[in-house]
């Protein structure tokens, strides 16, 4: 489905914003934010939003604040050494990710209430190692019904990321270029969509500049050799898989390749944006993550 236009949320609530901490196993400090309404609704899901590599929570803040204002309960964390959250003593992979996704989750939630993970780019990944995980069994804190997935220009294979561009990631040049607003813009050009906004670059610029080095090249290593296709068919929740037509960091054609393999997914085609979905075009993943809550209510 290729969508061009859909509706305003409603938008009822008056939305409250607070802040926590969870602490991992292995004593990385996740800094998590939490958007709901003045009055929740207990019966609904808690929606959990996942960034990737080289961002921060903050790049879901026009998402959450639209689905708080439409009655979710809404978090997101900054990914262990992003933003206000420390390395912890591992280091990244995409499986030790998705533990911290599951303390995550422990943290917010009481094993009686489900959750619906939206995972962005290595936020998916993240958020596919843990759905597979609970289908196995392995569900530590998270053991619990995960009522739906919305992954957001991700996929369960392909990303190799060259060595080069690892060590790119990692030099002290590539930071010192970012810092130069013009310049930085002009290097990430290929993450966004052709019409996304000066403001919209900017944002993704700053985010990528305040990651570190050393966390920005952990994590693009960390999809060297991934492939999570064996654990999709066991992934029985309801899916939304959204890409935009212009990604050219995930391509989509992962995105229409995650979907067939899952049982029950929808794959969403977002015309002229790029791989920025959470910056470009906020108000599709809200929409889908609402529609997705609300099914049969």
């Amino acid at each position: 489905m290729t969508i061009t236009e859909i509706p305003a949320l409603p938008a009822r609530h008056a939305v409250t914003t607070t802040d926590h901490t969870a602490t991992t196993d292995d004593h990385a400090q996740l800094a998590i934010t939490v958007h709901q309404p003045v009055e929740p609704d207990p019966s609904r899901p808690l929606v959990l939003l996942v960034h990737g590599w080289a961002a921060s929570r903050t790049v879901w803040h026009a998402t959450a604040r639209r689905l708080a204002a439409a009655g979710h309960t809404v978090a997101s964390y900054d990914q262990r050494g992003h933003a206000s959250s420390s390395a912890g003593q591992e280091p990244i992979s995409i499986a030790r990710l998705a533990r911290d996704l599951d303390t995550v989750v422990g943290t917010l939630t009481t094993p009686e209430r489900p959750v619906v993970v939206v995972g962005h780019s290595g936020g998916g990944y993240a958020a596919l190692a843990w759905a597979a995980g609970l289908s196995a069994g392995k569900g530590g804190a998270g053991v619990k019904r995960l009522a739906g997935l919305v992954l957001v220009s991700t996929a369960s294979h392909g990303q190799d990321t060259p060595a080069s561009e690892v060590k790119m990631m990692g030099s002290k040049l590539f930071s010192r270029a970012l810092g130069t607003p013009w310049l930085g813009r002009r290097l990430l050009s290929g993450t966004h969509g052709p019409a996304a906004s000066l403001t919209v670059r900017e944002a993704n610029r700053r985010l990528f500049a305040a990651t570190s080095p050393a966390v920005r090249a952990a994590c693009f290593a960390s999809s060297q050799g991934m492939d999570q296709r064996a654990g999709l068919a066991g992934i029985t929740a309801p899916t939304a898989v959204i890409t935009g037509t212009e990604d050219k960091v995930v391509k989509p054609d992962f995105s229409r390749e995650l979907a067939a393999a899952l049982p029950h997914a929808e794959l969403h085609r977002i015309p002229d944006t790029g791989h920025m979905v959470p910056l470009e075009t906020p108000q599709h993943v809200a929409h889908h993550v609402h529609l997705l809550v609300t099914a049969g209510r």
